[in-house]
C-alpha cells in the first residue's frame, strides 16, 4: 500500500507527546486513540487533535517540525528559558494572531472532559480572531500567559506594545499589485501579526484600510473604496481558504479608530457575492464543529442544536444558508441566511434572518457564550406571526 504522504493520527499524536516533554519535563501526556487525544498522567489534562491533526497535514512537509513546536509550546508550561523579569524578556516578544474558534471550542469541550485549557491572554480582533503573545528565540517559541505576565508586574496591552515595536523593527516586506493591493510577504510566521502594524504605516489606499488574515503566513490589505483592489484580495483570500483547512479567518476586518471592526460589504456591493461566498463555508465549519460539541454538552437538557445548512439558490449557482426552527422544540440556532419554518414536518413559513428577527425577536435571543453566536427559540412564533414573515425562494412552492 503507498504512503498518503501524511503522517498517521498515531504518528502525529506520539510526536507532539515527545515534543511536550522535550519542552517541559513535568508535562507527560498519553496517547488515547479511541478519541483521538492526549491525557497528561495526572488525569487532569486533556488535548484533543483533532483539529490541529486536520491542520498539521495541511500544511508543506517542510513546515511539520516547526509547526510540532509551535503546538507543544501552547501545552508546555514551565520552560526554563522564560526570563524572570520582564525587561529580559521585552527583546523576545512577538505578537501572535489565533483563530477564535483554536480556544473558545477548546473552552467548550472543557466542559465535557476535563481538559486543560491554557490561561493566555487575548484580546479579540473583530468577531473570529484573537491576539496574544509569544516569547521567541532563536531555539524555542512558547505561548506567553496570564501567569508570566503576572510575574513580570506588567499588563498584556504593555506587553503587545513592547512586542507590535520588536516586531516593526524586524524585515516587513510588502508585495503591491496595482496601486491600492498590499500583502505582507515577510515570510518569517508573523505576517499575519503584520495587521497590529497596519496603523502604524501609511498604506497608499483609497477609503478605510481593509485586511484579511486567511493564514499565519498572509495578510492582505486593500482600501475600501477601491473595488479592483478590493476584488485581488477576496480572490487570493479565496484561494487560501481553500488550501487552508483550519484557516484563521477568511472575513474583512477594518480599522477604526485604532480597533479592527467585522467588515461586510453593503448587499448592493459588486463585491457583495465573492464576500458571501467566503463567508458561508467558514461559518458552516465553525458552526458543524461547534455542533458537535453541544450535541454532547446538552444532549441531557433536551435543547436542539439547530444545523447550518445550505441550499443552491433557484437559477443560480450560489448557496444559501439556512436553519430550521421547529414547532414545539426548544431550539439553539445558528445565524443563517435565512430561517426555515416547521410545523409537522411542512414549510410553514421563511424569511430572510433580519425579516424574521424584526418580527420575532422576541422569540430568539442572543446567547454570546457560545461562538458563533447561537439564539435560543424555546417557543414557536404565532399564525399571526408566520403570516407576517411569509416565503422566500426556494421555499416558497
Amino acid at each position: 500500500m503507498f504512503s498518503s504522504g501524511k503522517p498517521s493520527k498515531s504518528k502525529f499524536a506520539t510526536q507532539l507527546c515527545a515534543a511536550i516533554a522535550k519542552l517541559d519535563g513535568q508535562q507527560k501526556y498519553r496517547y488515547d486513540p479511541e478519541i483521538f487525544r492526549l491525557v497528561h498522567e495526572n488525569g487532569n489534562g486533556v488535548i484533543n487533535l483533532s483539529n490541529m491533526y486536520q491542520e498539521h497535514c495541511s500544511l508543506p512537509r517542510a513546515k511539520w517540525n516547526s509547526n510540532l513546536h509551535r503546538l507543544a509550546s501552547i501545552f508546555a508550561s514551565s520552560l526554563e528559558e522564560i526570563p524572570q523579569t520582564f525587561e529580559e524578556a521585552k527583546p523576545h516578544l512577538r505578537p501572535k494572531i489565533w483563530s477564535r474558534a483554536t480556544f473558545d471550542f477548546m473552552e467548550l469541550r472543557s466542559l465535557i472532559d476535563g481538559g486543560k485549557v491554557p490561561d493566555l491572554p487575548l484580546y479579540p480582533l473583530g468577531s473570529h480572531l484573537y491576539s496574544s503573545l509569544v516569547y521567541d528565540t532563536e531555539n524555542s517559541m512558547r505561548s506567553v500567559s496570564n501567569e508570566d505576565l503576572s510575574n513580570w508586574g506588567t499588563t498584556f496591552y504593555e506587553a503587545l506594545e513592547i512586542a507590535c515595536d520588536r516586531l516593526q523593527e524586524t524585515t516587513m516586506a510588502i508585495a503591491k499589485i496595482g496601486d491600492g493591493f498590499h500583502s505582507s510577504v515577510s515570510g518569517d510566521n508573523y505576517d499575519s501579526a503584520r495587521i497590529l502594524l497596519v496603523g502604524r504605516r501609511n498604506f497608499d489606499v483609497v477609503g478605510d484600510e481593509i485586511v484579511t488574515v486567511p493564514h499565519r503566513d498572509a495578510m492582505y490589505l486593500a482600501g475600501s473604496k477601491d473595488e479592483v483592489s478590493l476584488k485581488i484580495l477576496f480572490d487570493l483570500t479565496a484561494k487560501a481558504a481553500e488550501v487552508e483547512s483550519r484557516p484563521l479567518s477568511p472575513l474583512p476586518l477594518r480599522l477604526v479608530d485604532g480597533e479592527w471592526q467585522d467588515w461586510t460589504p453593503p448587499k448592493n456591493h459588486v463585491l457583495r457575492g465573492q464576500y458571501d461566498d467566503l463567508e458561508l463555508p467558514f461559518l458552516g465549519g465553525l458552526y458543524s464543529e461547534q455542533k458537535e460539541i453541544l450535541d454532547i454538552l446538552l444532549g441531557e437538557k433536551a435543547i436542539f442544536v439547530a444545523s447550518f445548512a445550505a441550499v443552491q439558490k433557484k437559477d443560480s449557482e450560489k448557496l444559501l444558508s439556512y436553519c430550521v426552527w421547529s414547532r414545539n422544540v426548544d431550539s439553539l440556532l445558528p445565524r443563517t441566511q435565512v430561517v426555515v419554518f416547521l410545523t409537522g414536518g411542512s414549510v410553514v413559513a421563511s424569511g430572510e434572518w433580519d425579516h424574521v428577527a424584526d418580527i420575532v425577536r422576541h422569540l430568539m435571543v442572543a446567547d454570546e457564550t457560545y461562538y458563533p453566536v447561537r439564539y435560543r427559540a424555546p417557543n414557536f412564533p404565532s399564525n399571526e406571526q408566520l403570516a407576517a414573515i411569509g416565503r422566500v425562494q426556494p421555499f416558497a412552492d
